[in-house]
């Protein structure tokens, strides 16, 4: 009894391995057998060529200008109230003695008055950006003989005001010579030494011609650095070629263009959200005029396109107090207008 009872375990036994290998696969390719291909990882660029840089972006979307350097030095925290807009970038950071940064050349960057209207910012929430340059004055961009002393007056201005978001504003029609190594070097140091956010506002030479060759230049210098860097196209101050909102798009247009062909690499998509646009509210400087239509015109464009920001300069013109003027006015846009119509149809973005 007790061999039969052992033969018939035996036979069960036998019976178990022969369905599990029947179920199990074969490890012989047959001739529909195909290799397993290995899928793209995920560090593998999609595109080819070369790709924007990696790299801390700015993280605002709705930032006007505010002149700091000239009278009176706005309230900003009842500028805010007012307006409902916490997020300015600060204008401009000049070189004064030699290559010492500070408000439009002779203000100190620690003024008492200027810190406390950035305080009150502040305390409602708002966040601030650092901008150097402009459209008069001394750089420190030229004035600082090298990038390791520019880097420094960079953090110095970045310190005194509590950000870590910097505006390179760089206008050369004035016949300036910038040293873009310079300044590409100088804004590298600044990335990697303390996680800088970058943005080079650069100016645009048409709405059929996009930015201009010194633009061009720097932003191509600035990325062959490695530095990651939102461009900020100042659409405004160009021949107007049809209706003035399809001008600064248009201009726009042909901006993206030659980012993408400057990084083939990227997804279309992250190059059109690290441009920004910054129209000139109300008359500019030139025979154009934006108006609060053509303000909602560009912001709803740029959003369509996926663009990262809008600006204007700036915001302490958002008001109607001297409609018809023939020339730019410093405090207001030189249209009739509601106060602060510009800033609203901007955030709207």
């Amino acid at each position: 009894m007790i061999v039969a009872l052992r033969a018939a375990l035996a036979g069960a036994l036998l019976t178990v391995v022969l369905v599990v290998l029947a179920v199990l696969p074969s490890p012989v390719r047959t001739a529909q057998s195909s290799p397993t291909v290995a899928g793209p990882t995920s560090s593998a660029p999609t595109r080819p060529g070369p790709r924007a840089p990696d790299g801390p972006l700015p993280t605002t979307r709705v930032a006007p200008y505010v002149d700091l350097t000239t009278p009176p030095l706005p309230d900003l925290g009842a500028v805010a109230d007012a307006s409902g807009q916490r997020d300015v970038v600060l204008a401009f950071v000049l070189a004064g003695a030699g290559c010492v940064p500070t408000w439009g050349g002779t203000t100190p960057l620690t003024d008492p008055a200027v810190q406390a209207s950035i305080a009150g910012l502040r305390s409602r929430g708002g966040t601030v950006t650092v901008s150097s340059g402009g459209a008069v004055g001394d750089y420190l961009e030229t004035r600082c003989p090298d990038a390791e002393a520019l880097a420094r007056a960079y953090g110095q201005a970045l310190d005194v005001v509590g950000t870590d978001h910097l505006d390179v504003d760089i206008e050369t029609d004035k016949g300036r010579a910038v040293s873009t190594d310079r300044v590409a070097d100088a804004l590298a140091l600044l990335q990697e030494r303390r996680g800088a956010r970058i943005t080079l506002t650069v100016q645009v030479e048409g709405a059929d011609a996009g930015m201009t060759d010194d633009a061009r230049e720097l932003v191509e210098t600035v990325s062959a650095r490695g530095v990651a860097a939102r461009v900020n196209l100042m659409v405004m101050n160009f021949e107007q070629r049809g209706a003035w909102a399809e001008s600064m798009l248009d201009a726009a247009d042909l901006s993206l263009a030659a980012l993408q062909r400057l990084w083939p690499g990227s997804d279309p998509a992250d190059v059109a959200r690290r441009i920004g646009l910054t129209p000139m509210i109300g008359r500019n400087d030139t025979a154009e005029t934006t108006t609060v239509a053509d303000a909602a015109a560009v912001v709803d464009g740029a959003r369509a396109r996926g663009y990262g920001y809008v600006g204007a300069w700036s915001l302490m013109r958002d008001n109607g107090g001297c409609p018809g003027t023939a020339t730019e006015a410093d405090d207001c846009s030189g249209i009739a207008q509601e106060p602060w119509a510009f800033t609203r149809a901007l955030q709207r973005f």
